[in-house]
This record gives structure tokens, C-alpha cells and sequence, in this order.
């Protein structure tokens, strides 16, 4: 599968003691499956990964809190930024609805995208994974740009850009 390729390839940029948020998209899932039990503080609006993440005892799990959409499986939190003042992620590794040729980054719904935009500012590093499908696709928010990211991760790497500090 495509996205589980994409998450495994993001292992590697994940280490000990670093505070991660990921967004509930089914990438993110993904990625929340195949990460080590080791410590680490995992951040996320995403029903999914909260239960997939509570069978790792090193793993400390923060989600965003608020109401439960459960149709997106994911938390909606109108005090999202009270919240992340007290807390300083690492790295937000999430994906998108769309990649723009142009390097923009789109999401369609707004909660998602607000959830995403405040991550993205608030984050030292960033990490975009993509299948191929994202490609040329835009939808009705812009959410940053790739020079946002540290990196844009895919399955195969035909799309892999990096910018490691």
C-alpha cells in the first residue's frame, strides 16, 4: 500500500524523546502503526491513532480534545491554539487533499485545514507525505508550501525533496 510505504519512510526521521503531531489522515494511521515503542509524545486530532497508540507503553499520547467528528475520526477543538501554547512539537508529519504544481498545499475541509496551518507554523520541522494521487490536485484551502517542510516523503521516493538543517 502506497501511504503505509510513505509512513515507513518517515521513520527515519523520528527519534527518542521528540514530541510529534500528526493529523488524522490515514497516512498518519499508518505511520502511528509502525512506531517503535519507544519514548515519544504523540500529538493529534485523530480518534484512530489515540487507540492504536494507547497499546505502546513508551509512547505518552496527547490528543487536541474537543468534539469528536466521527465521520473524519478526528477531534474538533476551537481552543487548539490555547492549548499548543504549552506544548513544542518537534515535528508535525501530516498529508493533504492536494499538491499544486506550484508547491502549494491544499486541504478541503476547513476544521482540517485550520488544524493543519497551526501545526505547520508552530512546528520546528515538518514532514508532507503524499502518494502520487496528490499530485496536481488543489481543493479549498491552502494550507503552507513545500519550502514549509523539511521534507516531502512519497512511497518511492520520485517526488522526495529534503531540506534537513
Amino acid at each position: 500500500m502506497r501511504k503505509a510505504a510513505a509512513a515507513g519512510r518517515a521513520l527515519a526521521w523520528v527519534d527518542e524523546e521528540m514530541t510529534l503531531a500528526l493529523d488524522a489522515s490515514t497516512t498518519g494511521w499508518h505511520l502511528a502503526r509502525q512506531l517503535p515503542d519507544i519514548p515519544l509524545t504523540v500529538f493529534t486530532n485523530s480518534y484512530r491513532i489515540c487507540c492504536t497508540l494507547a497499546k505502546h507503553r513508551h509512547v505518552r499520547v496527547l490528543h487536541s480534545g474537543g468534539w469528536l467528528d466521527r465521520e473524519q475520526g478526528s477531534y474538533d477543538n476551537p481552543a487548539l491554539l490555547a492549548l499548543l501554547r504549552h506544548i513544542d512539537i518537534d515535528m508535525f508529519i501530516f498529508s493533504c487533499l492536494g499538491l499544486a504544481a506550484n508547491g502549494d498545499i491544499w486541504e478541503a475541509d476547513v476544521k482540517d485545514a485550520h488544524y493543519k496551518k497551526l501545526l505547520l507554523s508552530r512546528a520546528t520541522q515538518a514532514l508532507l507525505l503524499v502518494d502520487k494521487s496528490k499530485c496536481g490536485r488543489t481543493g479549498d484551502v491552502c494550507i503552507g508550501h513545500v519550502s514549509q517542510l523539511a521534507a516531502l516523503i512519497d512511497e518511492d521516493e520520485s517526488l522526495m525533496i529534503e531540506n534537513r538543517e
